[in-house]
């Protein structure tokens, strides 16, 4: 396999020796020479687009050349680029013209000694312009080819102009009829001659080690770093050309794509072994004399990372603290930063694990030091390095530090802000989804549902190109989850089974979709009070809680509580609660997860008509949720307080509470949020009107005409999301205050529409 030199390259050879000589229009100079340095030079930042064009240039089927130059008119008129390169490339009758074709493109400085006058006849290309880059190139491989490899590549090029033999035969019969008479003295027919040169064309190489190699990075780049799977067809065709390269550095890169392809197809045995192969591969590349133990650290850094995606968390740990004392002692900073970095991560996502495993961090940082010092240290090492990765990465776990252990959520958004700058002011692409999305979730703790659903959306929009599988992932399931809130389940479906081609085989990420999509089948059918489908969702999900992400088990645990109350087992919902709990205590949990399931607690008490012990429980997590500014902790307390309060016959303070945080509520677009501060304000208004109010007075009638509007509100509220106990209960007691009323309609009504959802109810139970 050659370096450089191609059919599809001396196809752009020709087209630099078309421009120079003139034979282009003044309207298509500009997109010859655009469509020349596209192919000539590296393409920026693994652009996708040139890559696919590359690749479509390095086929054997030249019809894509004929696609573009068709496009663009000569000189002369009445022809086309298309028809001009046809020319040039058939006046190529053997070895010796292309020889004199690849010696014929001059470069600035080379002949302008030889011409007469000092003039050059033909348009100057400067030696360090991509250009004359290109030429010197192609004419170095050139010159060092043997006979054997000159002769393949010029069949490769009478192969690869074959199928273009009919056209340029149309616009030049006279040359035609002269190479026809030539190759009529063959033993072979012409026809049959073109024939086998076309399948000659596809069985045989198109494609050179530059090709390659830019090919494997761009594989290397979107598995590393978007967390995709290259696709079939390019996995084939990097295989076959991959086949003929005997260089180690290829074969490096090969293994070390086969990894990741491993990985993300969860063989973590094949993965392992591929992980070895790349570093053997790349060890046997390097110079004999160099210190082979420099790379021993970042073969360390991904079996760490491997282990992780793998749940070994000992041995991720293990690997990573290895890691770290080898960079030590290599002086490498960028490794050891990174390193501490990741071991600094792990320890925020599984603050259960063992903290002796941890000592590295501290030990660097300074005996007795604290998560904000170690956070500071890997900061000022990022900004001495100018490592703006880490510096971003490292912003956010502090945003996510201030954010989860009763911090500042304004901190917390500044530093988000720190990093969403420092992405744009350095083109961190593949960051910015990441830190959109922790700006989302920011914005969601605040009470301002819309603006985070909008951070979420960034993702599938304006940060899609360079988003990696991960953070889409977590976007559209967060997106999914805003719309099963407000009852849009089926769209909610929609988005997560659209996203589901896209994963191509990436088995977590694959497995971390079909969690959340049975999620929010189970709230479902908890809405729905169909406690055999929910039951059957939660064994299946079971499983899946100690694998699955921090936040889906969060989920899990409330649902599981949430179906132990509607099937009326409080003991052990209550058990389960005190549990989750004691274990959030830990150091590094998130305190909005605990507060949740103190209200839950609470809530627990509240059902089973022990409403006076959940007061100072919900009192306390509605307390410390408002002043860490937690709105939808926050919102839900109150919810609970006021249900209490109602319970406690203190109607008016419950109304008063709902009242004030109805406001607040309604921006969240929590359709099971509204539904029951509406119903709590009617049943307010209620309680109201029969201990406040005299009988039969104009004020009690207006409080319960209030109350059976805003209890109609609540139902309405409750239909959007399904849940069948909150319509049934709306439907009663809107029942009852008709009855009151003296108005039968609304009550016949109402007894109707509350027999039928019985009747519906008992149809999806059989």
């Amino acid at each position: 396999m050659p370096r450089c030199l191609t059919p599809a390259r001396v196809s752009l050879l020709l087209l630099v020796r078309i421009y120079q000589l003139g034979h282009t229009s003044s309207k298509s100079s500009l997109n010859i020479l655009d469509f020349i340095a596209r192919h000539v030079t590296l393409a920026p930042d693994h652009d996708l687009d040139t890559i696919n064009e590359r690749n479509a240039l390095s086929s054997p089927d030249i019809g894509f050349l004929a696609e573009r130059l068709s496009k663009w008119t000569s000189k002369y008129p009445g022809r086309h680029m298309y028809d001009v390169f046809l020319h040039t490339i058939w006046e190529l009758t053997g070895l010796d013209s292309l020889t004199s074709l690849v010696g014929s493109i001059h470069i600035a400085g080379t002949y302008l000694e030889d011409e007469g006058d000092g003039v050059p006849t033909t348009k100057i290309i400067t030696p360090a312009s991509p250009l004359g880059q290109f030429v010197r190139r192609c004419q170095l491989e050139f010159t060092r080819l043997q006979f054997a490899d000159s002769q393949a590549l010029w069949d490769a090029i009478d192969a690869f102009r074959a199928p273009t033999y009919a056209d340029w035969a149309i616009k030049n019969p006279d040359t035609a009829a002269e190479r026809q008479e030539m190759q009529s003295h063959n033993s072979v027919p012409v026809a049959v001659d073109r024939s086998a040169k076309m399948s000659d064309a596809l069985t045989s190489f198109s494609a050179g080690a530059v090709d390659v190699d830019t090919l494997l990075n761009f594989s290397v780049h979107q598995l590393q770093k978007m967390g995709t799977r290259v696709p079939p067809e390019v996995k084939s065709k990097l295989e076959t050309w991959i086949g003929d390269q005997v260089e180690s550095g290829t074969k490096s890169l090969h293994h070390f794509m086969n990894f990741f392809e491993h990985w993300r197809s969860g063989q973590y045995t094949m993965a392992l072994e591929s992980l070895h192969r790349y570093f053997d591969y790349s060890l046997t590349a390097k110079n004999p004399g160099d210190n082979l133990r420099v790379y021993y650290q970042y073969a360390l850094l991904h079996l760490s990372v491997l282990h992780a995606d793998f749940e070994c968390w000992e041995e991720s740990v293990d690997a990573m603290n290895e890691s770290i004392a080898t960079a030590r002692e290599n002086q490498d900073t960028s490794c050891l930063n990174y390193a501490l970095s990741w071991l600094m991560y792990l320890r925020h996502a599984h603050p259960n694990k063992s903290s002796s495993s941890f000592n590295n961090i501290s030990g660097i940082v300074g005996s007795g030091s604290g998560e904000h010092d170690e956070v500071a240290f890997l900061k000022q090492k990022a900004r001495d390095g100018k490592h703006w990765m880490l510096l971003s990465s490292t912003l956010l776990e502090e945003a996510k530090l201030e954010m989860c252990t009763a911090g500042s959520t304004y901190r917390s958004q500044e530093h988000i802000l720190q990093a969403q700058h420092l992405n744009n002011q350095h083109d961190l692409r593949t960051l910015s989804p990441a830190a959109t999305m922790f700006h989302g979730a920011s914005l969601d703790r605040l009470g301002q549902a819309h603006l985070a659903r909008y951070n979420y959306e960034l993702t599938q929009t304006i940060h899609l190109a360079y988003c990696p599988l991960n953070d889409r992932v977590r976007a559209v399931c967060r997106l999914a989850l805003t719309q099963a809130q407000s009852g849009a389940y089926i769209k909610a479906s929609d988005m997560l089974n659209g996203l589901a081609p896209s994963l191509r085989g990436v088995l977590k990420l694959d497995q971390r979709l079909k969690v959340f999509t049975m999620i929010l089948q189970l709230k479902r059918q908890l809405h729905r009070d169909n406690i055999k489908a929910a039951t059957y969702y939660m064994d299946q999900l079971r499983p899946a809680r100690s694998s699955a992400d921090p936040e889906f088990a969060f989920e899990l645990d409330q649902l599981e509580i949430q179906l132990l109350i509607q099937q009326g087992l409080f003991e052990k919902a209550l058990s389960k609660v005190s549990t989750h709990i004691n274990t959030l205590k830990s150091r590094g949990t998130d305190i909005a997860q605990r507060l949740h399931f103190l209200l839950l607690k609470a809530k627990i008490f509240a059902a089973g008509g022990q409403a006076p012990k959940g007061f100072s429980i919900a009192l306390r997590a509605t307390s410390t949720a408002e002043r860490l500014l937690l709105v939808p902790v926050l919102l839900e307390g109150l919810t609970i307080l006021s249900r209490i309060l109602i319970d406690l016959s203190e109607f008016e303070m419950a109304q008063n509470i709902i009242e004030a945080a109805l406001p607040h509520a309604l921006e969240s677009n929590d359709n099971t949020l509204n539904a029951k501060m509406f119903v709590a304000i009617g049943e307010a208004c209620v309680g109201y009107a029969g201990h406040h109010c005299e009988a039969g007075s104009v004020e009690q009638t207006r409080y319960m005409r209030r109350a059976q509007d805003l209890i109609e509100r609540g139902r309405v509220a409750y239909q959007k999301v399904e849940d069948l106990n909150g319509m049934l209960d709306c439907l009663l007691m809107k029942e009852k205050i008709a009855i009151w009323d003296g108005d039968e309609t609304t009550a016949g009504n109402a007894e109707e529409m509350y027999l039928q959802l019985l009747a519906d109810k008992g149809k999806e139970d059989v």
